[in-house]
């Protein structure tokens, strides 16, 4: 067998000597600094594609141990969903597979209601040494400002669930927003057919930290128009959480509307299901909604919601992690956007399903 054949395990001095450069020039390519030319550069990550070079990722792992940190900064789970559960089940996930790399990994839990929760812990992680920090950026002023002090800090920032764009120095991990507002109205279109009466409903306390639903709101609305669907597209906010003040509102609403159709943009489409099961009087509209949640399961599985979206706020958490580890300890490139894949729930195939 010859020295550099492919069966042959090859290191970071093979690497050089085939290149014809010094282990220090390789070094730098594989950690992503500066001082080497585009060709150069170039040459070595060729090489290594070429004899599927694998870096020591224990050795890399004792050398980062104890100075290697992330944090993660979301909501707690609220009373009304289990959204973020589930998000977290997925953190929990990496902390424990990247935990043994040597990396601390640190979760603060902010109320998605309370902006001063969300301030006071920025600034516990902007002083705890971390190296990056994922964020989901439901508060978009603070999230800005929070963002422009890791900046001065050299703190890498990565979102997930919902993005503002061109902010974070990492991208956004999570759903194509526009995407899931097109595969809903799709699913539209199998449901109810033109001239038909379509409520968009936003459900949620502090609504005005939820801007990113206007994103599914204008690729639902963008998706029906290009078809040229005749539908009347109402939009309507029931700014609350609590059950009784959005069962009088969804009764305002049945009675001047009457939809033949409602799409409910975020994971609390169970309050909707609950409202049509208690009032068996109305005339049940079709009902979309997001998210593989035991309460949404639970109507869908009564036919009561005909569809549900599903984010993978699980593989988002995790996924994040992921990327941090393979970004400082494999020294991948940094990526601007990883959409997750969206999936589609009806009463034939929610027991398959497996977040």
């Amino acid at each position: 067998m010859s020295e550099n054949s492919p069966g042959k395990k090859i290191g970071i001095k093979e690497i050089a000597k085939i290149a014809g450069v010094s282990i220090a020039t390789v070094d730098r390519v594989l950690n992503n600094r500066k001082d080497v030319s585009e060709s150069t550069r170039k040459k070595i990550k060729d090489l290594i594609k070429e004899h599927n070079y694998q870096p020591n990722i224990y050795a890399r792992s004792l050398s980062v141990k104890n100075n290697l940190s992330f944090a993660v900064l979301i909501p707690k789970t609220s009373q009304q969903t289990g959204y973020w559960d589930l998000c977290l089940q997925g953190i929990n996930k990496g902390i424990q597979e990247y935990s043994n790399f040597g990396i601390n990994i640190q979760v603060f839990l902010y109320d998605q209601e309370d902006v001063n929760t969300f301030e006071k812990l920025y600034a516990a992680v902007l002083s705890g040494n971390f190296n990056a920090v994922i964020i989901a950026p439901i508060f978009i002023k603070e999230t800005e400002l929070f963002v422009e002090e890791c900046k001065k800090q050299k703190i890498e920032t990565l979102f997930i669930n919902s993005d503002i764009k061109g902010c974070s120095s990492m991208g956004y991990i999570g759903p194509d927003l526009t995407s899931t507002g097109r595969l809903a109205a799709n699913l539209t279109s199998y449901l109810v057919k033109g001239k038909s009466t379509l409520l968009i409903l936003n459900i949620a306390r502090g609504l005005q930290n939820y801007a990113y639903l206007n994103t599914k709101i204008d690729g639902y609305s963008n998706y029906l128009k290009d078809k040229s669907a005749d539908y009347d597209i109402i939009v309507k906010d029931i700014p609350s959480n609590n059950y009784d003040e959005i069962e009088m509102a969804l009764l305002r609403l049945e009675n001047e509307i009457d939809p033949d159709l409602i799409f409910v943009t975020n994971s609390r489409v169970s309050v909707v299901g609950k409202f049509f099961d208690e009032h068996p009087e109305l005339s049940k509209p079709a009902i979309i909604g997001f998210d593989f949640l035991h309460e949404n399961v639970n109507y869908l599985a009564k036919g009561t919601i005909d569809f549900l979206i599903c984010q993978r706020p699980d593989k988002q958490g995790y996924m994040a992690l992921n990327y941090l580890y393979r970004y400082f300890l494999l020294k991948e490139e940094k990526e601007n956007f990883k959409p997750m894949p969206i999936d589609i729930l009806t009463i034939e195939n929610y027991l398959f399903y497996e977040n």
